[in-house]
C-alpha cells in the first residue's frame, strides 16, 4: 500500500509538472503570436484611404491583373503585399534648363497635372511601377519641351502667347498615355532668360510699343487734319453761297431797316441821314 501511495504521488506530481510545462508552452506560443502579429500588422491589415487604390502582389501567383482594391480595410497574408496608388488628380513641378534655336539657355518652371489610369492600374504597376512620375511623366515632358523650345528663338518663347508651349506639349505627349498615365495639362509657370537677353528683348518690346504709340498719334493728327479741311471747305462753301446772294440793293435795304430799328430804339443816339457810304446814315452816340 505504501508503494502504491508513493507511485500515485509521483504520478500526480508528474502530471502537475506536465500541466505547468504545457501552460508555459501555450503562453510562449501566444506571446510569439502576439509579437509576430504586432510586427506584421502593417502587412496583414491594409487600409486603402480615400482617393487611393491598391494592387495586390501574391507571393505564389504574382500580381493580380483582374482586380483593383478600392477604399477600405483589407486583410492579407503577411507574405503577400499591397501596393497603394494615389489615383487623384495631382500636380508636380519641375525646373528645366533648355537650349533655344540660337543655342542660348532658357530656364522653364513646368507644372504637370496628371493621374494614373485607374482602369489600367495593374498594368501600370507591372510595366512601370510606383515611380512612374520620374520614369515616364517628367522624362517624356522634358523630351517634348526640348524639341519644342529648340525650334524657336528666346524672343519667340519669351513673348509667345499664353498657352503656346502648353499646347505643343499636350499635343505631343502620346507616349505617356500609352503607359497608362493620364496627363491632364502641362503648365509653364515661369520663363527665365539670361539677363542680357531678357533686357535686350524688353528694350525691343518697349521701343516697339513706343513706335505703335507714335503711329497712333500720327493717325490721330491725320484724322484731325482731315476734319479741319472738311470744316474749312464747309465754311468756304457757305461764304461763297452768301456772297452770291448779297447784292448792293439788298445791303442798302438792310441798312435802311437797321436805321429804322435804331431810330425807334429808346437808347440815346444821334442819327445823321444821308452822310454815310451809299447814302446810309451815320449813327453817333449810344448807351453810356
Amino acid at each position: 500500500m505504501a508503494y502504491d501511495d508513493e507511485f500515485d504521488d509521483y504520478e500526480e506530481a508528474l502530471s502537475g509538472e506536465r500541466r505547468r510545462q504545457l501552460q508555459l508552452y501555450l503562453f510562449i506560443m501566444l506571446l510569439a503570436f502576439g509579437v509576430a502579429l504586432a510586427v506584421l500588422w502593417n502587412r496583414i491589415v491594409i487600409t486603402v484611404h480615400s482617393g487611393e487604390a491598391g494592387v495586390l502582389y501574391r507571393w505564389v501567383s504574382g500580381t493580380e491583373m483582374n482586380q483593383i482594391y478600392g477604399e477600405g480595410l483589407h486583410i492579407l497574408w503577411p507574405w503577400n503585399r499591397m501596393y497603394i496608388y494615389n489615383v487623384r488628380l495631382q500636380t508636380k513641378e519641375r525646373n528645366y534648363t533648355m537650349l533655344t534655336k540660337d543655342g542660348l539657355p532658357i530656364d522653364l518652371q513646368i507644372a504637370v497635372r496628371y493621374q494614373p489610369d485607374l482602369r489600367l492600374l495593374p498594368l501600370l504597376h507591372v510595366t512601370v511601377g510606383p515611380e512612374y512620375l520620374d520614369k515616364v511623366v517628367f522624362p517624356e515632358t522634358e523630351a517634348v519641351l526640348r524639341r519644342a523650345v529648340g525650334q524657336y528663338t528666346p524672343e519667340q518663347v519669351y513673348t509667345s502667347k499664353l498657352g503656346f508651349l502648353e499646347s505643343v506639349v499636350i499635343s505631343s505627349l502620346t507616349s505617356v498615355e500609352d503607359r497608362y498615365v493620364i496627363v491632364d495639362n502641362v503648365l509653364v509657370r515661369n520663363v527665365e532668360l539670361p539677363a542680357a537677353v531678357r533686357l535686350a528683348i524688353e528694350r525691343k518690346l518697349t521701343l516697339s510699343e513706343e513706335q505703335k504709340a507714335y503711329r497712333y498719334r500720327i493717325e490721330i493728327e491725320q484724322e484731325e487734319a482731315k476734319r479741319k479741311a472738311i470744316e474749312a471747305g464747309g465754311i468756304q462753301q457757305y461764304q461763297d453761297t452768301i456772297k452770291k446772294s448779297l447784292t448792293e440793293n439788298l445791303l442798302r435795304w438792310q441798312g435802311v431797316q437797321a436805321t429804322k430799328d435804331l431810330a425807334t430804339s429808346p437808347n440815346s443816339k444821334t442819327v445823321v441821314i444821308g452822310s454815310g457810304k451809299d447814302g446810309l446814315p451815320i449813327i453817333l452816340g449810344g448807351d453810356r
